[in-house]
């Protein structure tokens, strides 16, 4: 664990959790998603390391980037393997199976890029922010409701009634 007390080591700490911030970013925007995910898991680490020398902690940030990159290294691997399958099937009397795993490996291919674009820092997959003016003008009446019919708790109790104990009856 870093000193708390050094200064040093919290730049270095997060210099360090620079250049593996980049470097994901750059193997994952170049589609090597095995190394953006070793590159992600390396700066969780070294988010840790910023954390225990003092600085901001977004350990929870790097874990849910490198989860995203771990996933995009699996679904390009299993795009692969569709792409692969595929080819073979191109090559055998069954075209219609070649068809069939290569838009899986098509799909899995998106998995893996919107998973890494996922694992990218400060890039949201989240819908964009609608700047469009509203459309709907109209006035919200947000006074609470007041209900002030009168309470009827007069009622009458009949209390009357007996109870005909015959316990003389066998």
């Amino acid at each position: 664990m870093p000193d708390t007390t050094d200064p040093d080591a919290l730049s270095d700490a997060q210099q360090t959790l620079q250049q593996d911030e980049t470097a994901e970013a750059q193997a994952a925007a170049s589609g090597d998603y095995a190394t953006a995910q070793d590159d992600s898991q390396q700066a969780y680490g070294a988010s840790q390391d910023v954390a225990n020398a003092g600085g901001p902690d977004n350990t929870d940030q790097t874990w849910d980037a490198a989860q995203n990159e771990s996933w995009a290294n699996w679904d390009q691997q299993t795009a692969d393997q569709d792409a692969a399958t595929a080819a073979s099937y191109a090559d055998s009397a069954t075209p219609d199976d070649a068809e069939i795993y290569s838009a899986a490996a098509d799909n899995e291919a998106g998995n893996a890029d919107d998973a890494a674009e996922a694992g990218e820092y400060g890039d949201s997959l989240g819908p964009e922010i609608d700047s469009s003016p509203a459309t709907d003008d109209t006035a919200v009446d947000d006074t609470a409701a007041v209900d002030d019919t009168a309470v009827d708790d007069t009622a009458a109790v009949d209390d009357t009634s007996t109870v005909d104990d015959d316990s003389s009856a066998s």
